[in-house]
């Protein structure tokens, strides 16, 4: 009984320090915690909105939706295999938004990075 407890206490440890910290990733700023990539951005939630859908049109991305306001917002779309694509933006800061970037179940980190690198790119011009 003793040891039962024993492993669900680490076990429950290691899930709270796992929620706290997140995966490191190259890019400074940024996790990828269970399949979702957050980092954060320098413009209002309605221009990274914006950004983030223009995003998705550079990678050719399906069935692109978007909503955004000034204190957040939501893009969705989907791949041309049909996984599911979905981004949130919500407001950090004084023109800063956290982005999460959720592809599929598992999450892609690769894709993540690339509509992270086009919002960025949008950013510049605006």
């Amino acid at each position: 009984m003793k040891m039962a407890l024993f492993f669900i206490g680490v076990l429950s440890l290691g899930a709270f320090l796992l929620n706290t910290t997140g995966c490191a990733t190259e890019q400074p700023g940024a996790t990828d915690t269970l399949g979702t990539y957050s980092t954060q951005v320098a413009a209002a939630p309605d221009k990274a909105t914006t950004a983030a859908s223009k995003a998705c049109e550079d990678l050719k991305l399906n069935n692109i939706a978007s909503n955004g306001t000034k204190v957040d917002g939501k893009v969705t779309a989907q791949t041309a295999e049909g996984t599911d694509v979905v981004i949130n933006i919500e407001q950090a800061g004084d023109n800063v938004s956290k982005v999460s970037i959720h592809v599929g179940a598992t999450g892609d980190e690769a894709v993540s990075k690339q509509l992270v690198d086009r919002m960025v790119s949008h950013l510049n011009w605006f």
